[in-house]
C-alpha cells in the first residue's frame, strides 16, 4: 500500500494534471524524461512511448500517466523519489509551475467531496469477487471507456508495445483497440478469475483519466448478470 506521502505526492499529481498537460513544452518534457531514464525510475520504453507521441500535451500526459503510477506504487523501494525529481527538474525548467504543483492540496477529500462511486468501491468489490469476466461482459464495460484507456491498462501490466501494435493494427477504431488490449490481458488471468475485480481497481484508480463513471461499469455488469440469468 502506498504510505501517507506517497498518497499526497499522488493527490498533488492528480489536482495540478490539466495545468501540467498545458504547461509543459517539449524542453521540459525532453530534459525530464532523459533525468528520470538517467536514475532509473523510467526504462527505455517508457521513455520511446512518452516521445513517440506527435503533440507536446500528448508527451505530458504519457509522462504524467508514467509518473503517477510509480509515485502510487506499491513497490515503496523510491517511495518519493521520483516525485521530487519530476519537481526538481520541473523548478528549473518552469518554476511556477513548479510551485503550482508543490503547493497544490494533497488532502485526501472528505466524504461529502468523495463521489458516491468511490464510496461504494468495497462493496463493488466484494459484490464482483465471484464473478469471471467473460469477453461479452469486458465488450460492456469497455464501451463506457474513454480516450486515456491506456493508463488503465498500464496499471494492469499490459505492456506500452502491446498497446501500440493494437493500435497501429486498428488505426481507426478505438472500440476495437481497447478490446484486443484488455482481453489479450484478461485470457492471461486464470480462467478470468479475479480478473473482474482487478479491471475495476485499475479502473476506479484512474477513472478521471478515461472520462468512466463507475456507477456505468456497476450497471454493465447488473445488466449482464441478469440476462444470464434469463437466458
Amino acid at each position: 500500500m502506498a504510505n501517507k506521502q506517497q498518497l499526497g505526492n499522488s493527490i498533488k499529481i492528480k489536482r495540478c494534471r490539466n495545468d501540467l498537460v498545458h504547461g509543459l513544452d517539449d524542453v521540459t518534457i525532453n530534459n525530464m524524461v532523459d533525468r528520470l531514464l538517467s536514475q532509473s525510475f523510467i526504462n527505455d520504453e517508457e521513455k520511446n512511448v512518452i516521445q513517440a507521441e506527435d503533440t507536446e500535451q500528448e508527451k505530458a500526459r504519457k509522462l504524467l500517466d508514467v509518473i503517477h503510477r510509480k509515485v502510487e506504487s506499491q513497490d515503496k523501494q523510491n517511495k518519493s523519489k521520483i516525485f521530487d525529481g519530476f519537481v526538481k527538474c520541473l523548478r528549473e525548467h518552469n518554476p511556477s509551475l513548479a510551485s503550482t504543483v508543490e503547493n497544490a492540496d494533497d488532502s485526501v477529500p472528505n466524504d461529502e467531496s468523495v463521489p458516491n462511486d468511490e464510496l461504494n468501491i468495497n462493496n463493488i468489490l466484494e459484490h464482483v469477487k465471484h464473478i469471471d469476466l467473460s469477453e461479452k461482459l469486458l465488450n460492456r464495460i469497455l464501451k463506457h471507456m474513454g480516450s486515456g484507456w491506456e493508463s488503465v491498462a498500464a496499471e494492469l501490466g499490459i505492456e506500452s508495445i502491446k498497446i501500440d501494435n493494437v493500435r497501429q493494427d486498428n488505426p481507426y477504431c478505438t472500440r476495437n483497440q481497447k478490446f484486443e488490449a484488455f482481453n489479450s490481458w484478461r485470457k492471461k488471468q486464470a480462467h478470468g478469475r479475479g480478473a473482474l475485480t482487478k479491471l475495476i481497481k485499475a479502473i476506479n484508480r484512474f477513472s478521471d483519466h478515461c472520462n468512466i463513471d463507475m456507477n456505468d461499469v456497476c450497471k454493465s455488469i447488473e445488466d449482464f448478470l441478469k440476462e444470464e440469468m434469463e437466458e
